[in-house]
């Protein structure tokens, strides 16, 4: 995905969020009438393109886990991003890839991926680095619905944990899940999001991200 250049020091994604969200920096207003690459951003968080929510680090964590997540305002059923195609894995033909599945009433569906790493956004990557922040994005016919609840397994572990609460969305074109997570550790993780008709026929999409 390729970027705009900065015209001096990039500001963070998280700054350009709370200045989005009505924050008074002067600094930042200078900064962006001036930078392409920083108002492309700026605008990007506004249009709740790939805007990522703010993520609040807690203080002292119980116990290690392989990801934390951390539940933030839902976005706008209505916001674009980007993929989830869903094959019913009952139907599906031999050479599908894991990220796409068929759901009887809602028809095809992919899962994507997005990152964010030091305000830079990917759509095109699936390895993880302390820090990084994720959204899930999905695609299915416009005239679809889909219930969708997302688990996250890291590999060798015997449960799944569940990051984002449980979404109806209006199927259209790179749909955004709403929330965002972070993974941690050193194994890979299989992110998966289990598609429901409205009939109650489901699916399942996954994509394996793995650690850097």
């Amino acid at each position: 995905m390729s970027a705009l250049p900065c015209i001096g020091e990039p500001i963070s994604w998280l700054k350009l969020e709370r200045f989005a969200s009505g924050s008074d920096d002067r600094a930042i207003s200078t900064h962006v009438a001036a930078c392409p690459a920083c108002r492309h951003c700026l605008d990007e968080i506004r249009g709740d393109l790939v805007a990522l929510p703010p993520l609040a680090v807690p203080e002292a964590p119980a116990r290690r886990r392989t990801w934390r997540a951390w539940l933030v305002p839902a976005l706008a059923l209505g916001a674009a991003a980007m993929i989830a195609l869903v094959i019913w894995r009952d139907r599906a033909p031999e050479g599908v890839p894991e990220d796409t599945v068929y759901v009887k009433g809602i028809g095809e569906v992919v899962l994507g991926v997005v990152r964010e790493r030091g305000g830079v956004i990917r759509e095109d990557v699936h390895s993880f680095a302390a820090g990084d922040r994720w959204k899930l994005v999905v695609t299915c016919p416009p005239q679809g619905a889909a219930s969708v609840v997302v688990s996250v397994t890291e590999a060798g572990a015997p449960t799944s944990d569940h990051p984002l609460p449980p979404a109806t969305l209006a199927c259209g074109n790179r749909v955004v899940i709403p929330g965002a997570f972070t993974l941690t550790g050193t194994r890979p993780n299989r992110v998966c999001a289990k598609v429901t008709s409205p009939g109650g026929d489901a699916g399942t999409a996954c994509v394996t991200i793995t650690a850097e």
